[in-house]
């Protein structure tokens, strides 16, 4: 396999801390660019990367990923949850629009051969009782969703009829291990299992009828490294990262109480959140063609791994130091 100079936006974060681990395995040469702002995931630097703290959004960052000269760009960083994008609707235009304005500004400046973006299903907005296809209609119905869209349609602007081939994925709900379980802002999974860690009262706002799906993060990783790999038809493909399957909120509480070897557990409900859509559940049979993988973790068994984890961090701890490379090194 040919290795690559990659540079990771938001290597990081989340997703990005287990991508960059993902990729520096393979052997390629992993720049990583993040702001280190807590939100999604527990911050975790890399010590086989090269790191630079910056934001994506300000131009001398820019200038010292072009003086790096990816080959290879993978585009995490992001304000990544739709309730925070209402508490400072500001930063998340900035960092994900004009951001990702520069970042493939920059790409087609130095003629990167391919640019991986990660954007989101809430650019569908609901789907109701329909299952979202790549060609579905585009009808965000939050501040995030339409960030995450008009971040889309600059890449297509600042790329298209350039040598460079761009893959963007529309990624559903990620969870597991790495995640901050004191954000109650970002995360169903990690949001209703913080209160099942603390031993407290779950907390549910808006409908038990509510549905999302849901991916763990040790796949999407998988599928954001393998991407390297694909072969674009086009010059452009836009792939659902969705398991295809469908949870309502009910059924979630169900199997986080299962997970966590208790009977029962207590909940109570309030009111929803400002820009939380009802539902998003995305088909994932292009991602499924395209890729022929042969297994990924259904939600129970990804939730078993993600309670062995965050079950050995007391409550009253850092969780910096319980990140699971932390932890493992």
């Amino acid at each position: 396999m040919i290795k690559y100079r990659v540079l990771i936006t938001g290597g990081s974060g989340f997703i990005g801390a287990h991508l960059t681990e993902k990729l520096i395995k393979l052997g390629h040469k992993v720049l990583n660019v993040d702001l280190l702002r807590t939100q999604g995931g527990i911050p975790f630097i890399n010590k086989k990367s090269k790191f630079i703290k910056g934001n994506i959004s300000n131009k001398k960052t820019i200038l010292k990923i072009k003086n790096w000269r990816p080959q290879i760009i993978y585009h995490l960083a992001a304000q990544s949850a739709s309730e925070t994008a209402y508490d400072d609707p500001k930063f998340d235009i900035l960092t994900n629009c004009y951001g990702t304005y520069l970042i493939s500004e920059l790409a087609k400046k130095i003629k990167v051969k391919k640019f991986i973006y990660t954007s989101s299903v809430a650019v569908y907005g609901n789907s109701k009782n329909k299952t979202l296809e790549e060609n579905s209609n585009i009808d965000p119905d939050s501040i995030y969703g339409v960030s995450k869209y008009a971040s889309e349609l600059f890449v297509k602007q600042n790329l298209k009829g350039t040598s460079t081939e761009i893959i963007i994925f529309r990624i559903c709900n990620i969870y597991g291990p790495g995640e901050n379980l004191n954000n109650q802002k970002k995360g169903m999974i990690s949001i209703y299992s913080s209160y099942i860690w603390k031993k407290k009262t779950i907390l549910i706002k808006g409908s038990l009828n509510r549905f999302r799906d849901f991916m763990y993060v040790d796949d999407c990783a998988n599928i954001l490294s393998k991407a390297l790999k694909i072969k674009e038809k086009n010059y452009l493909e836009i792939i659902n990262l969705s398991f295809g399957d469908k949870y309502k909120v009910k059924e979630i509480i169900k199997l986080l109480i299962k997970a966590s070897g208790k009977k029962n557990y207590r909940y109570r409900r309030s009111t929803q959140t400002p820009g939380d859509s009802f539902g998003f559940h995305a088909s994932g049979k292009k991602l499924k063609k395209i890729f022929k993988f042969k297994f990924l973790k259904k939600l129970e068994e990804g939730l078993k791994h993600y309670f062995n984890w965050f079950n050995k961090i007391p409550t009253n701890s850092s969780l910096k130091k319980y990140h699971p490379y932390q932890i493992s090194k």
